[in-house]
Parts: structure tokens; sequence; C-alpha cells
């Protein structure tokens, strides 16, 4: 209204039109829906409307599709080239996702540690990439085709040295694929063990539903089913993976499994115990168990505490380790295990990177030992060569505590990479259910394919 001079119905309707451009649900229920009610996906789509709605001759996309599944992603993309045709509005694309560059852009510039260190033409620096840098970030993303034991990382192609130069590897992502490839056969036998034990976690008929009600006279009721009669289990020692586009119903049914939630129907099983019947302080004592590791690092963080204080927190509550002294000696040890240092303990979110913040996550995840994570799109903030680090690190902590974990992400190639089996959620029902390897390679569902087919290479 300010830039174009609309009345309050023309803008109300420009508003609407711009919501069905980004491929926003319900449009016109949306327009007048808080920030509070919106998936991360959906607001990320209100800010590139908001972004679009002047027809800029210049748009800066600084990370626009972070937060988006894949589908969402591939549309986003096509509008803003659609966009690009119809205005001829130039574009800075800043992004982690070089799958997304391959897509969009036609010149790259690699830029590290302040400088710009190869630029070119996209399918130059795609197929011949020079510097060592730009060849760790096409190597740290989980591979469509190969099946590694741990994704490399940039240190793999460049040694830092105390000076603060660095010297190159010149070993090559072939090479690395050779060395980090999985024996079949182990992976094999792993899981057939895997599969043979009880599960450790079983939800049958699980519904998340929320009723609306509209007048005051003759008031009509409306039910959205966030999730619907839901069932499947989760092995001991296993990672179960669950995907799906924004607003399926991917978060809530993890926030429900931990009782952040409430459920409308079904039952959640940790073992013998039935979560959705614990009372309050048998449920306080029973979330020692089961942790959350969030999306956001940032956020999830109080600004106002130290990270020491943050990890020892979960701890003084739950009356371990018995006194102070202990707790900061065990708050120290998970810093040092999620490759952190003693010295990090006294310091305040803000002066860490988003991955540091992550590892401070998921060591506050960990200070209560549980045995059952939920990661909730707990990489999607991070660029790739700090995803390949923390999804490493999950495995590493995984092996040496005997964790289990269902791992909730729009990237379905980061779940293949982490997951035994893969879940494939849709409109809050379970689309398909399989080996991650299985259903990655050759899906079933229509929908599936389609998310597949979304994935930039």
């Amino acid at each position: 209204r300010l830039h174009k001079g609309l009345s309050k119905k023309e803008a109300r309707d420009r508003t609407i039109e711009l919501f069905k451009k980004v491929k926003l649900p319900r449009p016109e229920t949306l327009f007048d829906a808080y920030p509070h009610q919106l998936s991360g996906g959906q607001k990320q789509r209100v800010m590139i409307a908001m972004a679009i709605s002047c027809d800029p001759m210049v748009l800066i996309a600084d990370e626009p599709t972070t937060a988006l599944d894949v589908s969402v992603q591939a549309a986003i993309l096509d509008l803003l080239k659609e966009l690009q045709q119809e205005t001829g509005m130039a574009m800075l694309f800043i992004t982690h996702d070089l799958g997304i560059i391959s897509r969009i852009a036609n010149n790259v510039q690699v830029m590290y540690k302040g400088s710009i260190v190869e630029s070119g033409p996209a399918s130059q620096i795609f197929s011949n990439p020079e510097h060592a840098y730009t060849k760790g970030l096409l190597a740290c993303r989980p591979s469509i085709n190969a099946d590694l034991v741990r994704l490399p990382v940039i240190s793999d192609f460049m040694r830092f040295n105390a000076d603060g130069s660095t010297t190159e590897t010149h070993l090559t992502a072939k090479d690395l694929e050779l060395q980090l490839h999985k024996d079949e056969s182990k992976e094999k036998a792993r899981k057939t063990e895997l599969y043979q034990q009880q599960p450790l976690l079983r939800v049958r008929d699980l519904t998340i539903a929320y009723r609306k009600q509209k007048g005051w006279f003759k008031p009509t009721v409306s039910e959205f089913r966030a999730v619907d009669n839901v069932s499947f289990d989760v092995y001991p020692g296993e990672t179960l993976g669950l995907v799906g586009e924004s607003g399926c119903g991917k978060t809530t049914l993890g926030r429900t499994i931990l009782r952040l939630i409430q459920a409308t129907s079904g039952t959640v099983h940790y073992g013998d115990t039935d979560i959705l019947a614990l009372e309050d302080k048998k449920l306080r004592a029973f979330r020692k168990e089961m942790q959350l590791v969030f999306q956001d690092p940032y956020s999830s963080l109080n600004p106002r505490l130290t990270v020491g204080t943050a990890i020892m927190e979960p701890m003084i509550v739950h009356g371990l380790h018995g006194n102070d002294k202990e707790r900061k000696a065990k708050a120290i040890e998970l810093l040092q295990q999620v490759g952190l240092e003693e010295h990090h303990f006294y310091r305040y979110p803000h002066q860490f990177s988003g991955g540091q913040r992550q590892r401070v996550c998921i060591a506050r995840a960990l200070s209560l030992s549980p045995k059952f994570l939920i990661c909730d799109e707990s990489v999607s903030a991070l660029d790739v060569s700090v995803q390949a680090q923390v999804l490493n690190l999950l495995n590493d902590l995984k092996r040496e505590h005997g964790l289990t974990y269902i791992f909730i992400s729009h990237d379905l190639s980061v779940v293949r990479f982490m997951s035994d089996r893969m879940m494939v959620m849709k409109e809050g029902k379970i689309e398909e259910l399989g080996d991650a390897d299985e259903v990655y390679m050759h899906p079933k569902s229509e929908y599936t394919k389609r998310l597949i087919k979304a994935i930039p290479h």
C-alpha cells in the first residue's frame, strides 16, 4: 500500500494472488493467520511473497529456500525464473545448497573466509572445480548414488595450518567415496539383527485433530487432522527417517510422541510405558528417556544463559550428578564429545556459529543420557560442510551411546544417508514406509516419486 498506492481491498486481493503464486495452501484463510500458526516452510513462502510484492528489478535472495521441502523449493525456483522472464529482474542468489545453484545460476562465485576463491560459469565450477574448498563443498553433499559410512568434510580436502594458511590434500571425491563406501554384507547382517528385536517404540492409530468453530448462533465445527491414524514401530538402535512436504504433520507427530502436543486418539508405547497415559510426575521422570533436537539452533538456546549453564539446566531439573561441580564436569565432557572445547562452557550462544550452536543443542539433549532422540530438521539451517560434520557426529554418538533416532527432514538425500528405514508422510498420513535405500531408489508411491524427482542434482 505504501509503494503502490493500493486500497485495502486491492492490497488484500494482491496479497492472496501472491500467496497463490508461492504455492501457499488455503491463501484466503492464511491471510488472517498469525506467524506462529504457520509451519517454517509456510513462513518462508510468506517472506518470498513479501519480497516480490512490489515487482523489484534486483532481488537479493539470501537462502530463500532453506526451510522448504524439495517440491515447494522446486516450485519457488521455477517461480523466480518466471519472474525474471516477465520483468527482466536480476538476482543475486545466496545459498549453501549446490544443487540449487546448478539449477538456477548462470555464474557462480565461491566464498571462503570473506574472499572469492573461485568464480566462473556454473557448468565450469561443477564439472571442473579448481579450489580445494569448492571440491570439498561438492563432496560434502550426501551422494545420490554412493552409499557411504561417513560424509566427506572440508578437512578431507584441505589442511588448516597454525599460521592460518591452508594446504590442499589433493584427494579427489572419487578416492574418498571408495574409502568410505559401506560394506554391503556387513550392512545387511546389521539390519537383519536390528529387526529381529522387539520394537522400542510402538505407535498405533495416532490422530491429532484441531477443531475450529465458526459462527455464534448456529456454530459449525470443522476439523483439520494434522496427523491422521498413523501407525509404525521403531527398533532399538535404528534411525527411522521421516520425510514429507512442509505442513504434512512431521513435526506435530514428533512432538506428540514426546507429549509436547496432546493426541486426539491412538496409543504410543515406549517399551512397556504408555506415554500418552503418563501423569505429570511420571511424565517428567520419563522425559530423561526421550529428547528432542530442535530445528533452529538460533532460537532454541536462551541468549541470557552461557551454553554451560544451558547444558547443566536439565541435569539440575532432574537432580542428576549430585552437585554443580559434577554437573559442570559432565557438561564439559558433553561439549568435548560434540567437537567443542572446555573454554566454550563459559560462552553465550551469540558467540557461536550456527553449526556450533547445533552441537551445543545436541550436547544439551544428551545431558540426561537419553536412549531415544527425535531430530527435527536439525541440520536444515546449516551449510553443506557443517551439515556433513553434524550428520557424522550424530552417527558417531549413535554408535557410542546405543541411541535410537527418529530423524525428521524435508531433505530426502540427507534422510537416506542417515536412515535405516524411511517413512514418507503426506497430509498427515503415511504414504510409504520401507528400507531407506529401497524407498529412495525404487519408490512405489507417485508422491514419493515426485519428491525424489524434485531434488536438485
